[in-house]
């Protein structure tokens, strides 16, 4: 059975290494996109803060909600 990926976020690799943290202490499995590299290594170029944080369907609820605490967190 395949399982299916959803974007969580979209951001700077320095905000969602934070996010993934955050993600790792609830125990949800996440994946980060780095579209900088990948773009580097296909030979164009992206913007520096378009980097993408995934996690499985079943856990994107779950996933939010921890995204939410941790942006209202740091709103400022």
């Amino acid at each position: 059975m395949k399982r299916k990926i959803r974007l969580l976020y979209v951001g700077s690799m320095i905000t969602l290494r934070a996010i993934q943290h955050y993600l790792d202490e609830q125990q949800i499995d996440n994946m980060i996109k780095d579209v900088v590299e990948s773009g580097r290594l296909a030979g164009f170029g992206t913007s520096i803060s378009s980097d993408e944080i995934y996690v499985f369907e079943q856990d994107f609820k779950k996933a939010r909600e921890v995204l939410d605490v941790f942006l209202n967190k740091n709103e400022n």
